[in-house]
């Protein structure tokens, strides 16, 4: 039962607290801050194309971003959730602490991007929430059952995160209009080409290498 709550709680997590910000490698530059999860990002790619943000706008929201998981209460419960030996009640109030700080900045998110643009963000959120909660309740029972088998355990941890994937992907274009569907569609395309010329020349390199 702990292990099954702990990926329910993981699921969740990562839908509530990935950003670019918080996943940036070393040594990379950041576009900007993104007003999506990296699960929404992963089922949807491109989908920050729907939402345009000025210099000013990203320094705002990164500026408060950074704030939210630096504050003792995020950390705090940050650390609980990734802690195996934390019991259920206290897990489960650090996802409470961690929704409530995402909540906060939600709510200060139509000050900077518009009324417009907010609904928009947030309603994306309510998607990935209601597609979660619907994995939850659809795969309880069945990871209950699995908890001794490792393998068994294993395939059903693999088709919830692409059922996820596939859901919140469903549910986030229904919210979209035409014109924001083709700009998500274009800035998903962006730089493919030029990333498999790369590849093509690098590969032309090592075959000329190896012939000589």
């Amino acid at each position: 039962m702990k292990a099954m709550f702990s990926f329910l709680t993981v699921l969740v997590l990562v839908g509530l607290s990935s950003s670019p910000l918080l996943a940036q490698k070393k040594g990379k530059r950041a576009k900007g801050p993104s007003l999506f999860s990296g699960q929404v990002k992963k089922a949807v790619p491109g989908i920050d194309a729907v939402v345009s943000l000025s210099d000013e706008q990203k320094a705002k929201y990164a500026e408060l971003q950074k704030a939210m998981v630096a504050s003792e209460a995020y950390v705090a419960a940050a650390k609980t959730i990734k802690n195996k030996d934390a019991s259920k009640e206290d897990r489960k109030a650090a996802l409470t602490a961690i929704k409530t700080a995402k909540a906060g900045l939600a709510a200060k998110l139509n000050g900077i991007i518009g009324a417009d643009n907010a609904t928009l963000v947030n309603k994306v959120n309510d998607a990935v929430a209601s597609a979660q909660k619907d994995l939850r309740s659809e795969y309880k029972a069945k990871l209950k059952e699995a908890k001794n088998d490792k393998d068994a355990t294993a395939a059903l941890r693999k088709e919830m995160t692409a059922k996820a994937a596939s859901s919140i992907s469903e549910k986030v274009n229904a919210l979209l209009s035409d014109a924001q569907k083709e700009a998500v569609k274009k800035a998903s395309t962006k730089g493919k080409g030029k990333g498999k010329k790369n590849r093509e020349k690098k590969g032309k390199k090592k075959e000329e290498a190896d012939n000589s």
